[in-house]
């Protein structure tokens, strides 16, 4: 049995920046901004790391859905699949350590399974500081999706208003290149040549 399942669930850390504001920590998968805002509040929130644990430590069904600890629903459940979470230290034999990064002496409760010598506190501000270098970049994507009205479609050729591309965050716009009809038209090529080959095999 995985380490996941032998810690215990436990409440969720109080003190978040999160409490009392669900309509901030759910929102659309599909907004970028939306999502981003919820991850910046997530990471500078006291118990991030902590929030971070309990989270993990989860099983699928009582996932509470969301944003928690700067992570989506679906960034979750891929960690939850692929990770083991190393055991809780006893609290009878736990004892002092020192952060490799502060070097400074604390509690066993103030180091994170995964910080690999480093406190909560020097964990949560790395990754605070990764997630404001890379996000003037995410910024310039969704303000240059939001400014821009109109783009032609790869498809078809034909110049189009903005709202008839679906998102898609892998692209500089937000947008993706081939506009709503044309990927309807492409998805419905693929079903009829899926159908002809499952029929030529007698199926």
């Amino acid at each position: 049995m995985s380490a996941v399942l032998d810690r215990p669930v436990t409440a969720p850390p109080a003190g978040g920046a999160c409490v009392a504001r669900p309509d901030l920590m759910n929102p659309n998968p599909g907004d970028a901004l939306a999502v981003d805002t919820a991850v910046e509040t997530c990471l500078s929130c006291p118990v991030y790391v902590r929030c971070l644990d309990w989270v993990e430590r989860l099983p699928a069904d009582r996932d509470p859905g969301g944003v928690v600890a700067a992570l989506t629903e679906a960034e979750r459940a891929t960690r939850r699949s692929s990770r083991l979470v190393a055991p809780a230290v006893p609290a009878a034999t736990a004892r002092s350590r020192t952060c490799t990064r502060c070097e400074q002496p604390k509690s066993p409760e103030e180091f994170y399974p995964y910080s690999h010598g480093w406190c909560c506190d020097c964990y949560r501000a790395k990754a605070l500081d990764r997630y404001h270098r890379l996000k003037p970049a995410a910024k310039r994507r969704e303000g240059k999706a939001q400014t821009r009205t109109e783009k032609p479609c790869s498809d078809c050729k034909k110049t189009k208003p903005i709202e008839d591309f679906a998102r898609n965050r892998a692209h500089r716009d937000g947008r993706d290149n081939l506009c709503k009809p044309c990927q309807k038209t492409r998805r419905q090529a693929r079903a009829a040549e899926a159908r002809a080959e499952m029929a030529g095999c007698g199926r």
